[in-house]
This record gives structure tokens, sequence and C-alpha cells, in this order.
């Protein structure tokens, strides 16, 4: 089920997405990762990182948040913020794990 705001109180899984790229959120493990589309010019958000607040993440509105630096930058930056694109929709990630994609396959001894 869809969204129009996260608040980092959730839990779960999500995919934000604004005009330029996508941003997956895993709300129970509290990172993010930057997502850039194609026409998205790169940044140093495009990796996964420890996510410290939601500061807001709203559709028709532009994203904020706070994140934990890499642990050999932490003497130099105190957090990496990212300002995204509009967000266009909030989805929750359907488990993705091994087995969901596997149909039954007939048994070629019948």
């Amino acid at each position: 089920m869809m969204t129009d705001t996260l608040t980092g109180a959730e839990g779960g899984r999500w995919i934000v997405t604004t005009i330029a790229s996508s941003h997956r959120f895993d709300l129970d493990a509290m990172t993010v990762t930057r997502i850039p589309g194609t026409d998205a010019a790169a940044t140093l958000n495009d990796q996964t990182r420890p996510l410290i607040e939601i500061v807001h993440c709203t559709v028709g509105a532009r994203g904020y948040w706070l994140m934990s630096p890499e642990a050999d930058e932490s003497e130099y930056v105190k957090h990496y913020w990212h300002l995204s694109s509009t967000i266009q929709a909030i989805d929750p990630i359907v488990d993705d794990g091994p087995d969901r994609d596997i149909n039954a396959r007939p048994d070629p001894e019948r």
C-alpha cells in the first residue's frame, strides 16, 4: 500500500521515487540508498548509508534526510544530508526473497 509520508517510525522497506532518482529506505536496518535516474547526476550519496533521521519525506515536496558518514570520514564529517527532487511516490518494497519469483516446474519424470 502506497503512503504519502515517511517519518522513519513505519519500519519495513520503501522506495521513494522522485523526479530524477529513487531512494531505497530500509527502516528496519535504518539505511538509505540513492539510485540515480538516467539523467540524474551522480552524488556521494549513491551508496547505502546509515540513516540518522528523516526530516521531511512527503509526496509533492522535496525530501530531506540526514545520514551518518563512513567510519573513516567521521573525524571530518558529522553527517551527510540529502535534499531530493520532488517526491512522486512512496511505495513499500514487496519481499524480494529468493523463492518469491520461482514458479513450480512440472516433474520431468511424469
